[in-house]
């Protein structure tokens, strides 16, 4: 499975507004509970193994990027959501973070959560990339980085 299987226009957070960390983490939850048509109590659940992985380490990464991920027993495909902040967030690495790709797996299948997030975390090596990303006006910009 690559992230084109994955990236859907409505899993697309253009701005991000959160300011900290957990809101972050909140609102890519939500916004990937509303499009799976999911309820409260899965995105509890959902947010609260996020944030127990990020207790562990943070995921920030070098040029303002974050791989939030967790995997979710009850989930029957991989999700990945996109947040892409105006503002720079402290979310625990060494440098603020504007750009956040949250990555949901299935606990029986570690191997395409690991594959998932090496793709997120390859893609984002390109400086290009990550400029247009920060740059995206929108949801419909972001998502057609991936496709053109």
């Amino acid at each position: 499975m690559g992230l084109v299987d994955i990236v859907r226009k409505d899993m697309i957070i253009v701005p991000l507004t959160s300011s900290t960390r957990e809101a972050v983490i909140h609102d890519l939850v939500d916004c990937y509970c509303r499009g799976a048509g999911l309820g409260p109590e899965a995105g509890s659940q959902i947010e609260k193994a996020v944030l127990d992985r990020e207790a562990v380490a943070s995921t920030a990464m070098e040029k303002g990027i974050a791989i939030p991920h967790a995997k979710i027993p009850f989930l029957k495909e991989s999700a990945l959501v996109i947040g892409i902040s105006r503002l720079p967030v402290d979310f625990g690495g060494a440098e603020k973070t504007n750009i956040f790709f949250l990555v949901l797996a299935n606990g029986e299948n570690p191997t395409e959560h690991i594959q998932i997030l090496s793709s997120v975390a390859k893609l984002c090596s390109s400086d290009v990339f990550v400029r247009m990303l920060a740059s995206s006006k929108s949801a419909n910009d972001v998502y057609q980085l991936f496709f053109d």
